[in-house]
């Protein structure tokens, strides 16, 4: 049989987007294949989009190591890709002795992991660095590279560069078989089977399940919820750090950032839920980070929240904290399976993903590297560049100074731009990826009726047929006249 490709990487979140990335460096046929409609629609589409510096995992556990080394090679990756970051810092602060306790144990495991330039702070010491921290903070744990990105931009840049280089991508195809033969591996999907030499299982929420199509599972992998507030980005420059605190009464690992956008961000919360389907929020959820906002921020204007929001992400729910970690292991021959990736995933993800390539390897896949390698110039907002690119874009089509949404600041153009470019979205929640459209103040109230228009007519569909996100929640029920 000859083999279609030579490596499949099911799933297209950070995990799948990284490891594609890495791969398309390489004379390789890929595919990358997820169950959805486009890419992070699992846990990656719901992250705080912070950067850990690595002090919160076990010492020495691949969690902490990842998350160190994987921090570190950010700097080198959003350059190459033009993706904005920024190194904040974080503060790891304490209202207590019980709460000075937690803050030394995190700094040892953060000593463990190699977290670099570790300091622990008087509270005057904290407040010097971020003024709005309260009065009541006693002690501080400083690392100076935490930061902060956008998940989307990294994700989009990501896989666009792998399109771009000529890795393969099928949406709306679920895997639903896998079978090793001697020389292949053979995945069974629900629009017809595909063959490679080697499989990447990065399906996030159904990594477990993959994997037990090709052995016996041992480990319990459950769905948790985190739930998030958004605040407007008129609170931008008011908190400087990344804020986490040394937990009391069971307040969970919530933490109150600035987000590379202008907003803020707080959460997230840390519940156990039925499904992966259970992503709406709570009124307990929301007031519970509210808590932990005015603990750390007590003059923060919580008036200044525009909306809210909850992800799934996985969990091993049985080994106790302590003996959790990541997990990349052969779960067959030429099966590689990555599992139990929740936070900091997105922080770790391009070390495992070069453990992943160098797993390849050691497995016999020839890692040859390609005669022409460029990456994907992003589309950046009309309003957003220079005046004489603006001048550029506008005498090529006026409808690039057609402003769509106010509150973000896109025009038609923008979206046309978007649409035209490589992994292009099919819903809104596709174009809120990658141009923050209806994620403003307004949250889509002046343009959501704008851009069903124009997607109805780009994508040559009854404005009926425009979906939010998945087959089914079209937005438009019809027509009344």
């Amino acid at each position: 049989m000859k083999l279609a490709y030579d490596v499949i990487i099911i799933g297209a979140g950070i995990i799948g987007g990284m490891t594609a990335y890495r791969l398309s460096r390489y004379d390789l046929r890929v595919l990358v294949v997820d169950q959805a409609d486009d890419i992070g629609e699992g846990s990656t589409k719901a992250n705080s989009g912070v950067l850990y510096p690595g002090f919160h995992p076990r010492g020495g556990s691949l969690k902490g190591i990842s998350c160190v080394r994987g921090n570190a090679m950010y700097d080198e990756i959003c350059r190459e890709l033009e993706v904005t970051m920024q190194r904040t810092g974080c503060l790891y602060v304490a209202f207590s002795p019980d709460g000075e306790a937690l803050m030394e144990e995190k700094y040892h495991k953060g000593r463990k992991n190699g977290v670099p330039g570790m300091e622990i702070l008087s509270g005057s010491e904290a407040r010097k660095l971020e003024p709005m921290l309260s009065g009541a903070v006693t002690r501080a744990l400083y690392a100076p590279g935490g930061g902060i990105i956008s998940p989307f931009q990294l994700l989009l840049a990501l896989t666009q560069t792998a399109c771009q280089n000529g890795v393969d991508f099928r949406f709306g195809t679920k895997v639903t078989e896998i079978h090793t033969t001697k020389e292949t591996v053979v995945v069974g999907t629900n629009r017809g089977q595909f063959t490679a030499s080697h499989i990447i299982n990065a399906a996030g929420e159904d990594a477990a399940v993959l994997e037990s199509l090709v052995r016996p599972q041992e480990l319990q992998i459950t769905p948790r919820r985190g739930q998030f507030l958004i605040f407007d980005k008129s609170m931008a420059g008011c908190i400087r750090h990344v804020l986490y605190q040394a937990q009391d009464n069971q307040e969970g690992g919530t933490l109150l950032a600035p987000t590379v956008d202008g907003n803020l961000i707080a959460g997230p919360t840390s519940e156990n839920v039925p499904s992966y389907r259970h992503t709406e929020t709570t009124q307990e959820g929301l007031a519970h980070i509210a808590r932990v906002v005015k603990k750390l921020t007590p003059d923060l204007e919580m008036r200044k929240v525009i909306t809210s929001f909850a992800g799934i992400r996985t969990n091993i729910s049985n080994l106790d904290k302590e003996h959790k970690d990541f997990m990349i292991r052969e779960s067959a021959p030429r099966v590689l399976s990555v599992l139990g990736i929740k936070s900091p995933g997105m922080t770790s993800a391009p070390y495992l993903a070069e453990l992943i390539v160098q797993r390849l390897a050691q497995s016999g896949l020839v890692l040859a590297d390609k005669a022409h390698y460029r990456t994907a110039p992003p589309v950046r907002p009309f309003l957003q560049e220079r005046e004489e690119v603006r001048q550029a874009l506008y005498r090529a089509d006026p409808r690039n100074a057609a402003v769509i949404c106010r509150c973000e600041g896109i025009t038609e153009g923008d979206i046309l731009r978007v649409l035209a470019a490589p992994l292009p979205p099919r819903s809104l929640n596709g174009l809120k990826k990658r141009l923050r459209i209806g994620m403003g103040r307004c949250q889509g109230g002046f343009c959501t009726g704008r851009v069903i228009a124009v997607l109805s007519r780009e994508l040559r569909c009854d404005p009926s047929e425009v979906m939010k996100s998945l087959p089914g929640s079209n937005l438009v029920k019809g027509r009344v006249k």
